[in-house]
């Protein structure tokens, strides 16, 4: 089955998305890894236990020396020389050799943080890649879905007439309905797949991502989240069709052969998306105020720029 011009842009697109963001993962995903090399550090925890040890091996011949002196003789000096030793400077050594294991005990345990969070790290920045390849491609699924309702609308209106219900219900209350079902299968679909692939159990907040619990409650939030997408990017289009310097911006650019680009969405789909993730923070009673810890950032704007600025070069008739 050949693919239509809608399909190939699409999938050139979502290419496209996903190479920008596997090379900027900084500064388009806001990814930072951890410095240090792993087998480098553990190399330095090993150096550091064999100076300990070489410290407790001449410290135990130093000291089978030293037991001579006050073994084989008597006197106050040599008593004193015996106090010292074991009380002071043997103690001292001990204390040496202790900090040196201390210090690669600590190198251990940073070089398996750094292992274990960029791991956890590069997992997140596949999930983050994969949505922004979903998201852009998606765009060719809700056109699918809003076909199909209109269809079914003519349909009805041949039928039973153009009623209220038949007009507004099914382009403004089913779409949406319909699309965030689709949609938020697709978000809660991801990271699940990746993270079940990957072997990761628990995400860097500490959520138990291959749960039951945990994935209906992201569904709920996709869900909610893309119902108030639609909802915003739909007023917005209707707002910028009435204000004479807007309009021209809502207005998709016309092709050949009768097809168009879908730039006319992309300020209303912004919108949308913006206020999208505003309701995924509510949802989890998290501020969503830019600046705030749990706020938009610039790294998420420049994401859905990427993935919805790209969505309106394609093509539809």
């Amino acid at each position: 089955m050949s693919l239509g011009p809608s399909a190939k842009v699409t999938l050139g697109l979502m290419g496209g998305v996903g190479a920008v963001a596997a090379l900027n993962p900084e500064t388009i995903l806001g990814v930072r890894y951890l410095e240090g090399d792993p087998e480098k550090i553990r190399e330095a925890a090993d150096k550091l236990e064999l100076i300990a040890d070489s410290i407790d091996r001449h410290q135990q011949q130093a000291h089978t020396w030293a037991e001579k002196v006050w073994t084989e003789n008597n006197g106050r000096d040599y008593a004193e020389f015996h106090k010292f030793w074991e009380g002071k400077f043997g103690l001292a050594v001990f204390v040496t050799a202790y900090k040196y294991r201390r210090a690669a005990a600590a190198c251990r345990a940073y070089a398996d943080v750094i292992e274990k969070t960029n791991y956890a790290l590069k997992v997140l920045c596949a999930i983050l890649i994969a949505d922004l390849i979903f998201t852009t491609g998606y765009q060719l699924v809700t056109w699918k879905i809003f076909r199909a309702i209109a269809r079914k609308q003519a349909l009805l209106i041949k039928n039973y007439g153009e009623t209220f219900a038949i007009k507004y219900l099914l382009p403004y209350f089913v779409y949406p309905l319909a699309d965030s079902f689709a949609y938020a299968a697709g978000e809660v679909a991801i990271p699940f797949a990746i993270n079940a692939v990957a072997g990761v159990e628990k995400d860097l907040s500490g959520n138990d991502v291959l749960s039951l619990d945990h994935n209906m409650k992201e569904y709920g939030s996709h869900f909610l989240s893309n119902m108030v997408f639609d909802g915003v990017a739909d007023a917005t289009a209707y707002g910028m069709q009435k204000v004479p310097g807007l309009r021209m911006l809502n207005q998709n650019i016309p092709l050949p052969n009768g097809w168009q680009l879908n730039t006319g969405t992309i300020i209303p789909r912004m919108a949308g998306t913006t206020m999208y993730a505003v309701t995924r923070d509510l949802t989890y009673h998290d501020n969503p105020l830019p600046g705030s810890e749990t706020g938009l950032t610039a790294e998420e704007m420049y994401q859905k720029l990427l993935a919805h600025g790209s969505r309106g070069f394609i093509p539809r008739r």
